[in-house]
């Protein structure tokens, strides 16, 4: 019986062709798609390490638990070092959001560990599909991990076996009108089948590679891109799925973080971008991959030190906007920095940790900076990184609304 209807077809294509064009072809898109192949070669990588430990009779708990389990991209997880996922399912310490829950004791952690790994083993190296009824059957180690927890590692270990998270769960019943599949494991292998049947009758030649089709899945869920599996949901937090997407999603930590958001609002707003160091990185991308320019734009250039200033958006009718991020070297050089270019219609800003907003006012308010006080803005790395959300759903919303 076809689970798909014409209907659906045709609005899907549509979909699909929008997904292609304004975004998995864009530079947001391919860096999406990038880290599919990055995290599929560190899970690949990390079970070789598992299995041999285990075979040499160590204890794995750890490995377990922060390498092969998913984190989202946050300063707390990259500071332990846990897996940062494309597909993330955690957010937080697991141990301790699993305690506080109830669901799981600290003297069992390395039960649960090993269920884990006789999961994984069980699919991945002998094909037994009755593991995954095993392990949720066993409620003292499985509580609270479901498809969201463990499907990413299953799939980037072997790609015949899907993601299926929240995205891919409101996608699919999105598509076939009904709930035809959840995040439960034992029929885990009935939501693959149903799937893989569902994107044959789609016959859309893009979805045949599954990182496509799990991106198209977080597109058609975020309100900001496509959103289209979630137009009538309210936003939600899935036991077991929670966090953001693993890219551009966290409020920046460190000077170059907020930098590489400055170039990206910019960019978005319709600005010519311009960063004083392409080379540095944040969010394992290049600042100057993303930036506009290569050079300050010409009409700028007599300015002393605008070169060295962080951050310039640019468009050819002014105001220019001039930003100096300041978390760690001296304030009164960044104000500099920007006062050097008083003879153009420019605006000023410092962006920096909420600490650092007594010191912009002490010499924001001297000499000679002074005179020229309105054209100073003090703002803070939250401050930032809402605007950019902001921008983001405005922007998406106003492409829908305009068919841009």
């Amino acid at each position: 019986m076809a689970l798909v209807t014409d209907k659906k077809r045709t609005l899907f294509q549509s979909y699909a062709s929008e997904f292609e064009q304004k975004y998995l072809l864009e530079h947001a898109g391919q860096q999406h798609l990038a880290m599919y192949k990055k995290e599929r070669d560190e899970v690949n990588r990390y079970w070789s390490e598992i299995k041999q430990a285990k075979q040499e009779g160590k204890r794995i708990t750890d490995m377990v638990l922060e390498k092969l389990l998913p984190y989202s991209n946050t300063v707390h997880n990259r500071e332990k070092g846990y897996r940062i996922s494309v597909v993330p399912a955690i957010t937080k310490d697991l141990r301790k959001w699993f305690e506080n829950a109830g669901w799981q004791q600290a003297e069992n952690w390395d039960n649960v560990a090993n269920a884990i790994y006789d999961l994984v083993h069980g699919l991945i190296e002998k094909g037994d599909w009755n593991s995954l009824v095993t392990f949720e059957a066993d409620e003292l180690v499985s509580k609270g991990i479901k498809a969201g927890f463990i499907t990413p590692t299953f799939y980037f270990l072997d790609p015949q076996y899907r993601i299926i998270n929240s995205k891919t769960i409101d996608t699919v019943n999105f598509l076939l009108g009904q709930d035809a599949i959840w995040r439960d494991l034992p029929h885990y292998r009935d939501y693959l089948e149903t799937i893989n049947q569902a994107l044959d009758e789609l016959g859309i030649p893009l979805f045949t590679n599954a990182d496509v089709f799990d991106a198209f899945c977080h597109w058609m869920c975020d309100k900001r891109l496509g959103g289209y599996a979630r137009i009538e949901k309210p936003s939600e937090v899935v036991e077991g799925e929670e966090g953001p997407p693993a890219f551009e999603e966290v409020e920046p930590q460190n000077h170059w973080e907020a930098v590489y958001y400055l170039v990206k609002t910019g960019n978005i707003l319709g600005f010519k971008t311009y960063v004083a160091d392409p080379s540095k990185s944040a969010f394992e991308t290049r600042l100057g991959d993303i930036a506009t320019l290569t050079e300050v734009p010409t009409i700028l250039q007599s300015a002393r030190e605008i070169s060295r200033v962080d951050v310039i958006w640019y468009r050819p009718t002014p105001p220019f906007f001039l930003f100096e991020v300041e978390d760690g070297g001296t304030m009164r050089e960044a104000l500099h920095r920007l006062y050097n270019a008083i003879a153009f219609d420019a605006r000023f800003f410092v962006v920096s940790p909420i600490e650092n907003r007594d010191k912009f006012q002490k010499w924001v308010t001297t000499a000679p900076f002074k005179e020229l006080e309105e054209r100073y803005n003090f703002r803070t790395y939250p401050e930032l990184f809402s605007f950019y959300k902001e921008v983001l759903t405005f922007t998406s919303m106003r492409q829908r609304f305009l068919s841009l």
